[in-house]
């Protein structure tokens, strides 16, 4: 697979240089077609929300726009503070979509992490346990979904009320808001042979924050996530008739002494409805955008989702 090239950049510089292939810093490239057209409608971004001068981030999308290699290199103290989010943001006529309303969250994903090998990046799916140790890599790889009773604050990530991760990595000693290693009682539930732990917290603003902690790195998945996101609703977590807004893949990154590669490659999204909500239907290669059907009481949108976003 060709790779476009990279454009690396010291987010606090007064300058920036950013290849139309390559998303670095805070940038964000925005689909250029109402439509998808192959597949994607998605949005890839870099998303260094949180630079502070001492570090970068950078994005590199395959030629094929369903790959990635994200690299990012944050060094200053103190070392859990969150500095990017590197990930694609699924595109989907069905969104905004109602807790209750959600059939499924098919999310399929392959994923890598491991220092950065040069200016040339190249997909890897490997996990360099030791070689993040060494750097004390702090950083994990999560779905990230917004969601508020509001539709037009839910696609909002700086608004919206609620967020809901769901975790499949974590490096260092990373913890979720909420977290608490000496409970014996938050929830856990298992999607096959994956378990997954919930903690509750609050965030700025009295943003409730909802995430699902993994008990291993999972760097190959292939789950309907929804039973996680219904465990909510139908716990009195959050209100049923609330709206998610977003769905992103991608990871949050913290700290590394070295720069450090993370690589998604073979990443599939699909949500569906449980009300058969019509969206519209785009002239897309077969096997890419399913058209509604009026003897199906579920809706779905597919896309391959191997891209990160910045925004």
């Amino acid at each position: 697979m060709k790779w476009l090239a990279r454009a690396v950049v010291a987010l606090g510089a007064s300058t920036r240089v950013c290849a139309a292939t390559a998303l670095c810093g805070s940038d964000c490239r925005v689909p250029t077609t109402q439509c998808p057209t192959e597949g994607t409608n998605n949005t890839f971004c870099a998303n260094a929300w949180n630079s502070d001068g001492k570090g970068y981030q950078c994005l590199d999308v395959g030629d094929d726009e369903q790959s990635f290699v994200a690299t990012f290199h944050w060094t200053s103290l103190p070392v859990y503070i969150v500095h990017s989010y590197p990930h694609v943001k699924l595109g989907s006529p069905l969104l905004p979509l109602q807790f209750h309303d959600i059939g499924s969250l098919q999310v399929n994903a392959e994923w890598g992490m491991n220092l950065d090998a040069g200016p040339t990046p190249a997909p890897n799916l490997t996990l360099d346990t030791a070689g993040l140790t060494k750097t004390q890599c702090r950083a994990n790889v999560a779905l990230d979904i917004w969601a508020d009773v509001d539709p037009a604050k839910a696609g909002n990530e700086t608004v919206a009320g609620m967020e809901i991760m769901v975790w499949l990595g974590v490096f260092g000693d990373v913890q979720p808001l909420g977290w608490d290693k000496k409970s014996h009682n938050a929830p856990r539930l298992k999607l096959g042979d994956h378990s997954f732990t919930l903690f509750v917290g609050s965030a700025e603003a009295g943003r409730s924050t909802y995430t699902w902690m993994p008990d291993r790195n999972y760097t190959s998945f292939s789950h309907d996530i929804s039973p996680l996101i219904q465990y909510l609703w139908k716990n009195k977590l959050v209100p049923a008739d609330a709206y998610i807004g977003t769905v992103s893949f991608g990871s949050e990154s913290f700290f590394a002494s070295d720069p450090i590669a993370f690589t998604a490659e073979s990443l599939l999204m699909n949500i569906t409805s449980e009300s058969g909500v019509p969206i519209p239907v785009c002239n897309s290669p077969a096997g890419k955008h399913q058209p509604p059907s009026l003897l199906s009481m579920a809706v779905s949108f597919l896309i391959p989702l191997f891209v990160l976003s910045i925004c």
